[in-house]
């Protein structure tokens, strides 16, 4: 199998089942349920194939799912982006021919002002090396690197790029994931970015707020 998509969840019934069934049935996808204590799994069992562990730790979460996995490509998929297109997985393929990881472009799941502006400015700034929801690599990359940073609660998929980047170059595929904008509705859209601008200068080591 080419491609393989990992979706770590942590109590995510109330989104999971839009993102898996945007994953088309010839591909393999794996749901990592990390200290779930709602219908996650539940749900997720109907598409997927699904481990389940009580550590909620996104970073080894995805690890779990690597290493379950099959395919040659590795896509790390938000429990709350989902795909818009099946022509995503041959954007993906094409980036990773020059690029050793990298992301997609992404729409917001709100038809307001405020939520395009923000994932306009996201997309602009995604050479940064800036994630959006989804980050791709490939098996032997992963490998290299030996995965996510378990030891981090807050950046692991930052300092997980930067690592590829040891290897190869960054890169953007031509296509769309469409973003939950839920933390931006509870939190403000111009609240959320100057928390995130805090943690990045004083760099808490408390955990980020869980919104569902």
């Amino acid at each position: 199998m080419e491609f393989s998509v990992i979706i770590p969840a942590h109590n995510e019934e109330l989104y999971i089942e839009k993102t898996i069934s945007s994953i088309p049935k010839s591909i393999e996808s794996i749901v990592v349920c990390n200290g779930c204590t709602d219908s996650t799994e539940k749900i997720a069992k109907k598409y997927a194939k699904v481990i389940s562990i009580s550590d909620k730790n996104v970073s080894k979460a995805r690890n779990l799912g690597a290493k379950n996995s099959s395919g040659k490509i590795l896509i790390f998929l938000d429990a709350d982006t989902y795909f818009i297109s099946e022509k995503s997985f041959e954007e993906i393929e094409k980036t990773l021919k020059n690029s050793i990881v990298g992301t997609c472009k992404s729409i917001p799941d709100s038809k307001s002002l405020k939520a395009g502006l923000v994932i306009a400015f996201k997309n602009l700034f995604l050479w940064t090396h800036w994630t959006s929801g989804i980050i791709f690599c490939k098996k032997e990359t992963f490998d290299k690197i030996s995965g996510f940073n378990e030891s981090m609660i807050k950046k692991e998929d930052r300092d997980f790029v930067n690592n590829c980047l040891k290897y190869g170059k960054f890169g953007v595929a031509n296509c769309y994931v469409v973003n939950s904008m839920r933390r931006y509705e509870k939190y403000g859209y111009f609240k959320l970015p100057l928390y995130w601008i805090k943690e990045s200068i004083f760099k808490s080591k408390k955990d980020y707020p869980i919104v569902r």
